[in-house]
This record gives C-alpha cells, structure tokens and sequence, in this order.
C-alpha cells in the first residue's frame, strides 16, 4: 500500500511536469464542460501522501502546475525536467484578465478580504462578479450556488486540501465552467497578505519571507514538514526504480 502511494504520488509529479511544460493561458479560454485549474507544491505533496480524496482531486485535475522551489528540487531529484514557477498568485490574475465580461465567482478567504477584492476587481473592469463568498460555510452551501448562479468561473480560496475536493463536486451538465484551487490568491490579490519583494521572489526564497511575517502559522509547514516532504522525495524515488 505504502509503495502504491508514492507511485501515485510519483504520478501526480510527472503529471505536474508535463502540465507545466505544456501550459498555455490560451487553452482556458473555451473550457468545455467543468475543468479544474490546480496547483501542486511541497505542501500539496505531504497533504496527498495522508489524503486519498485530495490525491484522487489532483490526479484528475484538467491543469496541475508547479508551485515552488520544492517541486523544482523534487524534479531535479526524480530526474523531470525543469518548468517554469506557475504559482497561482502570478498566474490568476492573467487567467481571469482574459475573461473580464464572464460570470464569476470568488469562494473563500474572509468578507474582509473579499470585500477589497471586489472592489478591486470591479474597477478593473469585471462586469459580472455573481457571488463573493467567505470559506466557512458547509459544501453544500457552494453546491447550492453553484447550481443556482452558474458561474463560468469559481476561484477557490479555501487552502489545501478543501478546495480540490470542493472542486471535484461542483459541476453541471451541459455547463461549461473553469474552476480554479487558488490558496491564498484573494488574500495576496486583495492586499490583506503581502508578497515578498521581487528580488526576494527571484532569488527563490519567499517562502522565508512569509515565515518570517507567519512563524506561528507556518513554522511547522517550513521545518519539521520540509523534512517530512524531502523524505517523501526519496521514497518515491525508490518506488520507481
């Protein structure tokens, strides 16, 4: 069993690989059905290893693209090939600039945040913002919704693993809908969470940054869990040999 889930976790890696070389912002401008944007970093892979329904989410993803310098090790460790850093903070914003006059949705953060990031976005020209919505109701609160307002596209802000497995609920027949695992996109987006200095996102090390300003919320993720993750690394690396 254990040996079986580092080859589906060695699966979710390769996966990420080809999505990241093949990306193209393009591809998302017609969605056919319900496809799901997600993303994959170190933190993504310790959460699979523990859960089955989030490795089953990401597995069956349309789009999984890298997030982080800890993939980019672990694809130099497995032998990938090196991609390009498609976080989702970067690359939402030039996903839904595409699609301004399309109904839109925004699920998760807080009605602090999502208050600013409404407004923001309506003064950038989003024409038809449906429905802004904390991350604290139950999931049959967004299934209702969704179901009621048909979004053509849902940003999900909820965190790893809630969204993706959020996400492979929502749909509809015959709906052509984009739904996007975006973290904490609507934070950073909204201002209510600060990015690191360019430099500092260059040099490949905002995750200290934002260790720095969250020691308490992240100190276990960048320490004990890093460790936990390279392990992980090596395991897989044995299980496919």
């Amino acid at each position: 069993m254990t040996r079986d889930i580092h080859l589906s976790l060695y699966q979710a890696l390769t996966k990420t690989e080809q999505d990241s070389l093949n990306w193209d912002v393009a591809a998302l401008d017609a969605p056919k059905g319900t496809q799901h944007l997600m993303f994959l970093n170190a933190h993504g892979v310790n959460m699979a290893k523990d859960n089955a329904d989030f490795r089953r989410a990401i597995l069956a993803s349309d789009y999984l693209l890298r997030d982080g310098i800890g993939l980019a090790l672990a694809f130099r460790a497995l032998n990938l090939s090196e991609t390009d850093n498609l976080n989702g903070t970067d690359l939402i914003p030039k996903v839904l600039a595409r699609h301004k006059t399309r109904k839109i949705a925004v699920w998760g953060s807080s009605e602090e945040a999502l208050a600013t990031l409404g407004a923001q976005l309506q003064g950038d020209g989003y024409t038809d913002l449906v429905s802004m919505e904390h991350g604290f109701h139950e999931d049959s609160f967004y299934i209702e919704a969704f179901a009621r307002l048909r979004p053509e596209i849902v940003v999900l802000c909820m965190g790893m693993p809630r969204q993706e497995v959020l996400a492979e609920k929502l749909g509809l027949p015959g709906h052509d809908c984009l739904i996007i695992c975006g973290g904490g996109w609507a934070n950073f987006q909204s201002g209510h969470s600060k990015r690191a200095p360019k430099l500092v996102q260059q040099l490949n090390i905002e995750w200290l940054f934002r260790l720095c300003l969250e020691p308490k919320r992240l100190g276990r993720r960048y320490t004990i869990d890093i460790l936990r993750y390279f392990v992980t690394v090596t395991r897989i690396s044995r299980a496919t040999k």
